[in-house]
């Protein structure tokens, strides 16, 4: 280690055992919160679909553009933070990306129309894109590696949260209050989370250094170093063995299994209720056991639920919800540790930039999945069953198992 990251690394020591266990936790509360925000900001569009195809009598195609613009947005964000995060202090970065946020999303509340619409889901995913990389980097530099697991365990419990309340709340305030509503709800709860991070979150400026040698230094240490290209590797492989499956579960579930669609709000209500619980366990797992040990268990047994629900014949709504809670539980008991490694692998001067460009890559992963998926499933027949859905699992199965061969050999920096 050199003498710049061994000084890196007593001033974050010093920063960590100036903190209470108590103000640990309110930073994290406070972390959930911005986290919970910025999940329901994107997850609560989809159930607006219908009326505002008919509010602003635009096409399903238009309608998912202003979905993947969020994404879209994010992952380039994601990359642009990457050039500069570690030249700031963590609280002012995430401060200040969240103030863009929240100004995203208080645009999308009051559009007139389609396309101011766009732009403004474009404005909120760009700033919320940001948003993970510097908690999680705050996360890293707060909490010591016998801390970080649990740490990270409770703030992905938020993301659990939002994606369970996400469609009923927005159904739920459009139904009642309209469809700008839900938006209005979100900026009300950040403001209270702002005004509690500028007051709990503590500076976090000690990974500053006085030597970058330009702008492209973060992105360049970054791609030279082994373990860090390791790290980025296996969010991207994650990331492509769940989302080549994800978006096809709900038409699967309905077309071939014969759920009900009914009862389809019951396998996310179930599976994010599930995680919301086991996230913290998960977490402490980590701590008690080390991280690298939990992800070499989770990351080999995602594999089984992949090719369970992928496979699933006509079958009774038991089964249907076993099969997909199951899949949800150990994707995130994956994630959990997985997370825990990627953001202890590289030194604190470099880990803003880092979660960054891992951010990108989650967006990227995503994308690319999608597209994949898309070329391998097909519907012959409008409403009839899916063909081909099988075998996504071999693929999910093919980037899993790279995922985990890679993720357990990455190394613990810091």
């Amino acid at each position: 280690m050199s003498n710049s990251s061994s000084q890196h690394s007593r001033s974050n020591a010093s920063l960590r055992d100036t903190l209470s266990a108590s103000h640990k936790k309110w930073i994290i509360v406070v972390l959930a919160m911005i986290s919970f925000t910025h999940i329901m900001d994107f997850m609560v569009l989809m159930p607006l679909g219908p009326k505002l195809m008919h509010i602003f009598q635009i096409t399903p195609k238009k309608f998912s553009l202003l979905v993947s613009v969020y994404s879209f947005a994010a992952g380039i964000f994601g990359f642009l933070g990457s050039l500069f995060f570690d030249r700031l202090d963590r609280k002012h970065a995430l401060i200040g990306s969240y103030i863009g946020f929240l100004f995203g999303t208080l645009s999308c509340a009051l559009a007139p129309n389609y396309y101011f619409l766009l732009l403004a889901r474009a404005l909120s995913g760009a700033f919320g894109g940001l948003i993970s990389g510097i908690s999680f980097a705050i996360i890293g530099d707060i909490f010591s590696i016998h801390e970080r697991g649990t740490a990270t365990g409770k703030l992905m419990a938020a993301f659990s949260f939002a994606a369970v309340a996400g469609v009923p709340s927005g159904l739920l305030l459009s139904t009642h209050f309209g469809w700008h509503s839900p938006f209005i709800a979100i900026v009300c709860v950040g403001i209270i989370a702002i005004s509690l991070a500028i007051k709990i979150i503590p500076n976090v400026n000690t990974h500053i250094r006085s030597d970058y040698s330009g702008i492209f230094s973060g992105v360049v240490d970054n791609t030279r170093d082994r373990n860090s290209i390791m790290a980025l590797l296996t969010t991207f492989m994650m990331t492509l063995s769940q989302f080549v499956v994800i978006p096809f579960i709900s038409p699967y579930l309905v077309s071939n299994a014969g759920l009900p669609e009914s009862q389809l709000p019951l396998v996310y209500l179930l599976g994010g209720a599930v995680t919301i619980f086991s996230g913290p366990w998960v977490g402490k797992l980590c701590d008690r056991f080390s991280a690298q040990r939990v992800f070499i268990k989770t990351g080999f047994l995602f594999i089984l639920p992949v090719f369970l629900i992928t496979h699933l014949p006509r079958t009774s709504m038991l089964i249907a919800l076993t099969v997909t809670t199951l899949f949800f539980l150990l994707s995130n008991s994956r994630t959990i540790p997985a997370m825990t490694i990627i953001s202890s692998s590289i030194p604190p001067e470099r880990r803003g930039s880092f979660m960054s460009l891992n951010s990108c890559l989650q967006q990227l992963g995503a994308a690319s999945a999608s597209f994949i998926g898309g070329f391998v499933v097909s519907q012959p027949m409008t409403g009839g069953v899916l063909v081909g859905f099988s075998n996504t699992a071999y693929f999910a199965g093919f980037f899993g198992l790279l995922a985990y061969f890679i993720g357990k050999n990455v190394k613990t920096v810091s």
